[in-house]
């Protein structure tokens, strides 16, 4: 997994290019040819707008050697950099890279009390995040996910073209930044202020080994983002734990500044709706750590057994973990409101809490000041979950609450490409007048279908070792599973001579095989079957998908059996179509490098291998790859 951008070249290169008015041009078929889309006219126009103002900044300051990459995406992430200078630091001749967010504002406010800006005029949705924040934030990926950046000098700054010097220092207030941010420089229009840029550009940066640094740069290994699990010992005491970039900061602006409104009488109820991948979880728990640095009473909820108890797993014997991490079933006899109250995966949430019969999301919505729903609509995979917008927004409106909905896009798995997602959900006919189509190669994620689930374990096992990560393979409810036997587990999972047990089923160890809660995140889970209820809600670097006899490709389309799942809690569903297509988009989506897919059945396992994706051999080798 490397970085990508859509140029690299020296700054004089780009000079000559700009003199020829083919930049735009330029970058437009580039994009094209990487995003198999065009770019939108306001993203032309920046660019065109905004790159020749630093470019001129360099040929002026006699760097006109310094690589600049145009639209690097971040690691891990589909977010898109605006320039990324790359060179050596005049002192000592080691690398040096300088992250540069271009705005063409005009004009701007703050948003007090928030990292946030009012941008009158400006296209989208506003209040923005704080150009010195989403700059900050570009310079921390890059500093925590490329290993050969973590010693290196790597700075932040905002490149405000159009902007009065009187404007951008209402904008400095350090009281509106946090300690990250407070170092990314901002340079507005004005003559002293473009001077003031070009010197710390001549003080930051030579040309010096600037094209060795820049392919060493986009050829560096990228390490995949901390473990959710392995973060939230960090949360539960109040720790910043990730580095949230753009859309994903703008969402923890957004709620904070709730607490606000809310305690003027103004209750709000706060949606945040998004795919796999896009951070939701990660926002939850650093809503977690903002409010308990600001020693704010705050909760975190989940239906999922295996969620919960996981997070109190890796809360260690922090003692609060049990009363932070919590069911949704466990607010209806809440004493004291909460100022904050964070359902994640309130895809989960039922329409009624078991055995009292009152709404559970109305009881949610009463527990705090702020309640915040995560979801993702097309996770809803068993009977009587019924987590939906409509839900919650008709309960916050019987209450008489606003509803502030925040829609995430930005992917953070599946190697940051939300290609690979739409792709899943086209597969299984999730999303309406879009067939299954071919799988186009990415640099970033690798997909493979195997012939065997000896083959594709066989692989599995291989890639988890290279990149000293994890793999997991998990499958269709469609084998027994039973309870363990005399300290052993049963080879219930039985395909063609392969044969390997599910995961533990229940809360105690056996052996060195941990409860089925841990299943995902503990190195004793290798080896074992997963299923959706061990598997959701959680990620592991390569992930192999089982296609059980439960759903089938029959004359052009799917057809789900539901003679064929061995999932009590789905016997009856009326609408088992929808719930095992749901199913298997989960599996599907929790690796984070790549995914080998198999089916039991013939007929579907060569339709799966017709649409574009690698095969392996029966050894488990990429076919016509390298040996």
């Amino acid at each position: 997994m490397a970085l990508r951008c859509l140029y690299r070249g020296s700054a004089g290169e780009l000079a000559e290019i700009i003199v020829q008015s083919h930049l735009v041009e330029e970058l437009r078929r580039r994009f094209v040819s990487v995003h198999g889309a065009k770019p939108r006219e306001s993203e032309s126009a920046s660019w065109g707008g905004s790159i020749p103002t630093v470019v001129d900044l360099l040929i002026n300051a006699g760097l006109q050697d310094v690589q600049v990459l145009i639209e690097l995406t971040a690691p891990i992430c589909d977010v898109r950099m605006d320039i990324v200078l790359v060179g050596s630091e005049p002192a000592t001749g080691e690398i040096c890279v300088v992250v540069v967010e271009n705005k063409q504002w005009s004009q701007i406010r703050p948003v007090r009390g928030t990292q946030m800006v009012h941008v009158p005029n400006a296209p989208g949705r506003n209040p923005s995040l704080h150009p010195a924040t989403q700059a900050d934030g570009y310079r921390q990926a890059l500093r925590d996910f490329v290993p050969m950046l973590r010693t290196a000098k790597v700075m932040s700054l905002v490149n405000l073209h159009n902007m009065p010097a009187a404007l951008l220092e209402t904008i400095r207030d350090e009281d509106q930044l946090e300690s990250g941010a407070k170092r990314t420089h901002m340079y507005g229009k004005e003559p002293e202020e473009r001077e003031r840029f070009a010197a710390m550009l001549t003080r930051t940066l030579s040309g010096n080994k600037a094209l060795e640094y820049a392919r060493d740069l986009l050829s560096a290994r990228v390490s995949p983002t901390e473990s959710l699990m392995t973060a939230v010992s960090k949360s539960v005491r109040g720790r910043s734990v990730f580095p949230l970039l753009d859309e994903q900061r703008k969402a923890v602006e957004y709620v904070k500044a709730q607490l606000a409104v809310s305690r003027r009488g103004n209750k709000r109820v706060v949606l945040i709706v998004g795919g796999p991948g896009t951070g939701k979880s990660v926002i939850a728990l650093e809503l977690l750590a903002a409010c308990s640095r600001d020693g704010l009473k705050v909760a975190h909820a989940t239906g999922s057994r295996s969620f919960t108890r996981t997070l109190w797993e890796y809360a260690g014997e922090d003692t609060r973990a049990r009363r932070i991490f919590r069911y949704f079933n466990s607010f209806e006899t809440l004493r004291s409101k909460l100022d904050m109250l964070i359902a994640d995966e309130a895809h989960r949430l039922r329409r009624q809490t078991p055995g009292t019969g009152g709404s559970q999301v109305k009881q949610l919505i009463e527990a705090a000041d702020v309640p915040v729903f995560l979801l993702d609509e097309h996770q809803v995979v068993r009977p009587g979950e019924d987590g939906t917008i409509q839900l919650i927004e008709n309960a916050a409106k019987e209450m008489k609450h606003e509803v502030l909905r925040i829609d995430l896009r930005s992917q953070f798995r599946c190697g940051g490409d939300p290609e690979y997602i739409r792709w899943v959900e086209q597969l299984l006919g999730l999303v309406a007048g879009e067939p299954p189509h071919r799988w186009r190669p990415r640099e970033n994620y690798e997909l493979y279908v195997a012939p065997t689930p000896e083959a594709m374990e066989k692989f599995l096992n291989k890639r988890a070792a290279e990149t000293n990560s994890s793999a997991r393979i998990a499958a269709g409810f469609c084998w027994p599973w039973t309870f363990p036997r005399n300290g052993t587990l049963t080879d219930d999972v039985r395909i063609n001579g392969w044969n390997r047990p599910w995961n533990v089923k229940g809360d105690e160890w056996v052996g060195d095989k941990p409860p089925h809660t841990l299943w995902a995140t503990h190195p004793g889970g290798h080896g074992q079957i997963g299923c959706i209820y061990t598997a959701q809600g959680f990620e592991y670097a390569w992930a192999g998908v089982i296609f059980g006899p439960d759903l089938v490709w029959r004359d052009g389309g799917w057809q789900a059996d539901i003679s064929q799942n061995r999932d009590r809690s789905v016997e009856n569903a009326l609408d088992f179509d929808f719930l095992v297509r749901n199913t298997y988009r989960v599996l599907a989506t929790r690796g984070m490098r790549g995914t080998v897919l198999y089916s039991v059945d013939r007929t579907t396992n060569v339709m799966l291998a017709k649409l574009g994706a690698r095969l392996l051999n029966y050894d488990g080798v990429p076919m016509n790859a390298p040996q």
